[in-house]
């Protein structure tokens, strides 16, 4: 029997993929990326939980990147309006979605983004990846916990929700 990683049908037809491409106005090394995640994945060299601990990692580095370039300032206010605007410059920066919503509510502050819209997402456009592993909620962690901006996932909901056709990461700001 093979691999259904070597042998699989094709998901999509070529009509339906440029389709999901140009919806979501994906440039060519935003789908690699996703393919090869995706890849990473199904095979289990990868998970969201080693994703988290790569984008820990990553996060202050690729923050000085983005404030090298005029993305991203050098401070922020405390709390969270800091990480509101931290937040969607990043999403601005690295052109995550035309549909993303950064909102204070109840318990903090809430990043929702429209699952059809998003260009980063591993399944956008490879269903037959068995789960996520989204970079965006340890990077934002990552990146504002450096700033000095504390935030930590709302421990009574899971850090990254898919609810009403949105991907939901909810921070709770000291």
């Amino acid at each position: 029997m093979k691999d259904a990683c070597e042998v699989r049908e094709r998901l999509y037809s070529e009509e339906k993929l440029r389709e999901l491409v140009e919806i979501r106005k994906m440039n060519p090394y935003q789908i690699l990326c996703g393919l090869v995640m995706g890849s990473l994945i199904k095979r289990k060299v990868i998970s969201q939980g080693m994703v988290n601990v790569i984008c820990h990692d990553v996060g202050p580095r690729f923050l000085e990147v983005l404030q090298a370039m005029g993305y991203v300032r050098d401070s922020y206010p405390p709390g969270r309006k800091g990480l509101i605007e931290l937040i969607n410059d990043v999403c601005r920066a690295m052109g995550m979605s035309d549909v993303v919503s950064v909102a204070e509510d109840g318990k903090g502050v809430t990043v929702s983004v429209d699952t059809q819209f998003c260009r980063l997402c591993i399944r956008s456009i490879d269903e037959d990846v068995p789960r996520t592993a989204c970079i965006f909620p340890k990077i934002f962690e990552a990146m504002a916990n450096h700033l000095g901006i504390k935030c930590s996932f709302d421990p009574s909901e899971n850090f990254l929700r898919k609810e009403d056709g949105e991907c939901r990461i909810t921070f709770v700001c000291d």
